[in-house]
């Protein structure tokens, strides 16, 4: 039977229970591997489809457990939530493509939206949870200009006005992350990147904020090791700000030893307004407003947090090599097929 001094030791030392909403997705994945990483916590990486190949990958890692939850099923969110600290939460716009509409329907991602806070509020009812961590998006440089704005940011932005009005502020963190890496590997065919093209919707000219999607996980770590500091806080989070033409410039230098020279290609509005029109308005937005992650105070931060921001040169690099082992194994698979 254990002493009472043995179970005070035992609480103190028993992991911090962290649910991820949306586990097999690039945030999610991102925050789930940063943390396990840690060995801190336990970690509950809720997906739709427990038998995937993502969810079987992040089954894998320490410290996780899988568990079913659906966004748009609030029982299940419910259920996972259930005995908590910790709930990392983010939202998608992202529904199936449709001619006229394109992939992204705001009022999906609120539905989402509404669900995922109604259950935080349950959650923090019951007394155990006390921190929530919810990725919304970027404000602008001048959050007092009525710019226009994208569907899918101000479907995030209103899901943060609802954390307020059920009275969650004061347990949330809020992380605005810009523009992902990831965008510029769209399958569009001729806009995709390559050695000798980088494809942007803006003009060569214009500063763009951008981040790595890895780097929420880095950010959500972050933020736990100082919970209570940075409770009641949002941050627009960004890793670069460079204009197209820097990105392609990093890309060149890169490639410049195979003699290869890399180009900026805007991407034309029509056409992507066509495609995706609420991706055509966020590049509108850029131009006209942009992204407002404060690059000078991020530094602070994330030296206090001790955060290393993936750069665009690394992230890109890394692509390149990623693409050059899958190259290679493609061609070893072929000449093994043409020796039979």
């Amino acid at each position: 039977m254990l002493e009472q001094g043995e179970i005070i030791e035992s609480s103190i030392n028993k992991k911090a229970v962290i649910a991820v909403t949306m586990a097999t997705g690039r945030q999610g994945t991102g925050v789930v591997k940063e943390l396990s990483k840690t060995n801190k916590y336990q970690i509950r990486a809720i997906t739709r489809n427990l038998k995937s190949s993502k969810a079987f990958e992040l089954g894998k890692l320490k410290n996780v457990e899988l568990v079913k939850g659906d966004l748009m099923d609030p029982e299940s969110l419910n259920r996972a939530f259930d005995g908590v600290d910790v709930i990392f939460g983010n939202t998608t716009p992202t529904k199936g493509w449709k001619l006229f509409r394109g992939s992204i329907v705001r009022s999906y991602e609120m539905e989402q939206g509404f669900n995922l806070i109604n259950q935080v509020k349950i959650a923090f009812e019951k007394g155990k949870l006390n921190h929530f961590i919810f990725s919304s998006i970027s404000k602008g440089k001048d959050p007092l200009k009525n710019d226009l704005a994208p569907g899918h940011f101000t479907s995030k932005w209103d899901i943060e006005e609802y954390i307020d009005k059920l009275e969650l502020k004061t347990i949330t963190t809020i992380l605005r992350p810009v523009s992902y890496f990831e965008n510029f590997e769209n399958k569009l065919p001729g806009f995709t990147i390559s050695k000798k093209i980088f494809p942007g919707i803006v003009g060569k000219h214009f500063k763009w904020q951008t981040i790595a999607v890895e780097d929420i996980g880095k950010w959500v770590r972050g933020v736990l090791s100082k919970p209570e500091k940075y409770k009641n806080q949002s941050i627009n989070i960004a890793g670069e700000e460079l204009t197209g033409l820097e990105m392609a410039m990093t890309l060149q230098r890169i490639v410049s030893a195979e003699g290869i020279q890399t180009n900026y290609f805007m991407m034309p509005r029509a056409a992507i307004k066509l495609l995706e029109h609420d991706i055509g308005v966020m590049a509108d937005w850029i131009e006209r407003s942009g992204y407002g992650a404060d690059m000078v105070k991020l530094k602070m931060i994330q030296k206090e947090l001790k955060i290393v921001p993936t750069s665009l040169r690394d992230w890109l690099k890394a692509k390149l090599k990623n693409e050059n082992k899958t190259q290679n194994l493609w061609t070893r698979q072929w000449k093994l097929q043409w020796d039979k």
